[in-house]
């Protein structure tokens, strides 16, 4: 063994250096090589417009790529630089186009490669108020070529004043039995007034559509209030049983006596209110809170249904049956005297 060893010993020796000067160079030639196949990569350099061209290159920044193959990317164009297994890579030029936005009069333009309406109008600092809108809508994608209408909107109130015509309250009496083509007015009608708020919206300048939002009631009409003969028409408003030809369908005993008329403020004898439907009596005869329902004898007055709160002189001397309050002087006088049944309700 040891015999073998120094036998080779000796022929390595024996190498001659100039050949060992030539497989160090190869080596040295190899492992170059096998590191320049390590780092070139075929890169393919293409954009949207069919622009295509093949490198093979260890170059791998895009804009080294981009001037080695003339194909350019501008401002706007979006670069994708994709590196696949092995050595294969690709860099892609999405070139950018032209989007139209009218808007105020004006026309702006912006160049891109992908994005939204409303990513076209950030772009070109167009503003939308809060109606305003856009055609296509704003979450559209974009185009090229796209041409994009800004609407403005806008909402204006206009009020336009509508008066209110007032109606005629009629109040029938039989107290006019005497004059029947009398009329009073115990109030006179006035009209009212509303205050009527339209909204338009406005496109672009042009009202496009209006509606009524609000009808504002500022003034009340008042009725005019007449009071006018009606044949059997009560003075008062006082109620009680069903009247059948002129005669309630309930009552104690009827008299008959003559009726006068006063008017006043305040209240009657027996403490309570004066008001048409009370009236004054002799007490002895007729007693307080007595119910009464009151015609003249041919049935051309109807004071109606009364009530007995107060006296008078001429009632406890025997002058009248009963005496008749009325809210005015005029009506007073104008009832003068009647001859009339006094029916006892209760």
């Amino acid at each position: 063994m040891t015999k073998f060893t120094e036998h080779l010993r000796r022929r390595w020796i024996a190498i001659p250096a100039r050949l060992w000067a030539c497989l160090l160079t190869l080596c040295c030639l190899s492992l170059t090589l096998c590191a320049l196949v390590i780092s070139i990569n075929v890169v393919y350099v293409s954009d949207s417009d069919g622009n295509r061209r093949m490198l093979v290159t260890a170059v791998t920044d895009p804009q080294e790529l981009m001037e080695m193959s003339g194909i350019v990317a501008q401002e706007q164009d979006d670069v994708y630089y994709t590196a696949y297994n092995g050595n294969l890579a690709s860099l892609n030029i999405q070139k950018a186009f032209p989007v139209y936005i009218q808007a105020d009069g004006a026309l702006h333009s912006v160049n891109m490669c992908t994005g939204t309406v409303e990513q076209a109008l950030s772009e070109a600092g167009v503003n939308l108020n809060e109606h305003d809108y856009t055609e296509p809508s704003l979450h559209t994608p974009v185009e090229e070529g796209m041409e994009v209408q800004v609407h403005r909107v806008e909402y204006l109130d206009s009020y336009t004043e509508e008066v209110i015509p007032f109606e005629t309250e009629y109040q029938y009496t039989s107290l006019y039995h005497r004059r029947k083509g009398t009329s009073v007015t115990l109030q006179e009608g006035k009209t009212g007034l509303d205050v009527i708020t339209t909204r338009s919206r406005v496109v672009d300048g042009q009202v496009e559509s209006s509606k009524v939002v609000t009808v504002e009631r500022t003034v009340e009409p008042q009725n005019a209030i007449i009071k006018t003969y009606k044949a059997g028409a009560p003075v008062s408003d006082l109620s009680g049983p069903e009247v059948v030809n002129g005669v309630p369908s309930s009552y104690t005993r009827v008299l008959t006596g003559r009726a006068t008329a006063y008017s006043g403020s305040g209240r009657g004898a027996s403490g309570l209110g004066l008001y048409e439907g009370t009236v004054a009596v002799d007490p002895n005869v007729i007693p307080y809170g007595t119910k009464l329902y009151i015609t003249s004898t041919d049935g051309s007055f109807v004071y109606g249904y009364a009530i007995a709160t107060d006296t008078g002189t001429a009632l406890r001397d025997g002058h009248a049956l009963v005496d008749l309050y009325f809210e005015s002087h005029s009506d007073a006088l104008t009832a003068s005297v009647h001859q009339v049944n006094v029916y006892i309700i209760g």
